[in-house]
């Protein structure tokens, strides 16, 4: 089960790379714009619903209550996260060293042109620059891997709703052990 749960892992860390890649291809503007960066994350909650109903599927003698469930959808994640954080280490620090650079400024740029369609007071705008102005630092391997740690916590809200929905019927997550 832990080679399938490691594989079910990298395939969808694999297929998240192949997305952002395409995105990093495709330019620029495609790489820095939100909604589609978002979109990868239906496609990754999506693939890893689907390998945690096939390893349920596959391994019927094995009682995929909440906890097994979650335990399984949490794993896969994780690896899956880690495989595109190691993409990114890598686009971002040897493929396209300047590319932190370009995007920073490129998301600085949208996020200024959104606030001021907005409305919003000048002073709030340089503020928000200014706030912003380490931008490039995230894209630093460091960076990216205490981002990948700290990203689990949402992991594992999803990984926890994604459970009660997968888990095996007839099986409470609130069941007393």
């Amino acid at each position: 089960m832990i080679n399938k749960l490691i594989s079910n892992g990298v395939i969808t860390g694999i297929a998240i790379t192949i997305y952002m890649a395409l995105l990093y291809a495709a330019g620029l503007e495609y790489l820095s714009n939100w909604w589609l960066t978002v979109l990868m994350y239906p496609i990754a909650i999506g693939l890893l619903c689907y390998f945690t109903i096939q390893m349920r599927n596959l391994y019927a003698a094995v009682p995929f209550d909440f906890k097994k469930t979650f335990i399984v959808f949490l794993s896969m994640a994780m690896i899956a996260t880690l495989v595109s954080t190691i993409w990114n280490i890598f686009l971002f620090n040897v493929i396209d060293k300047s590319l932190a650079k370009e995007l920073s400024d490129l998301i600085l740029e949208q996020t200024r042109e959104m606030m001021e369609k907005w409305g919003a007071p000048d002073e709030t705008i340089v503020k928000t620059m200014k706030e912003m102005k380490d931008l490039p630092t995230q894209f630093k391997p460091l960076y990216q891997l205490k981002s990948w740690l700290s990203g689990g916590i949402f992991l594992v809200i999803v990984s926890a709703i994604c459970a009660a929905f997968l888990k095996r019927k007839n099986e409470s997550p609130f069941k007393a052990a």
